[in-house]
């Protein structure tokens, strides 16, 4: 299976990486996340976390609102 890593916005750098439906910290090797469709849930709370559009993922603030800009980003 293909890795696929997020990358944070403002530094570029690479937050977490994707194996099949999940998100991994780039330090750990037990999922944080898990993708379902566009949405992003945090495995701890079970809550929406992220929403990806495209290669952009936005922070979920809560009651259906994101954040303006994207937090994040995947890259190949």
């Amino acid at each position: 299976m293909a890795e696929r890593y997020l990358y944070d916005y403002s530094s570029h750098r690479a937050v977490m990486y994707e194996v099949g439906d999940y998100l991994y910290a780039l330090s750990g090797n037990k999922a944080e996340h898990w993708i379902s469709g566009d949405y992003v849930f945090c495995i701890k709370t079970q809550t929406i976390s992220f929403w990806i559009l495209g290669n952009d993922v936005y922070g979920h603030v809560g009651r259906g609102e994101l954040t303006r800009q994207p937090l994040y980003y995947f890259g190949d």
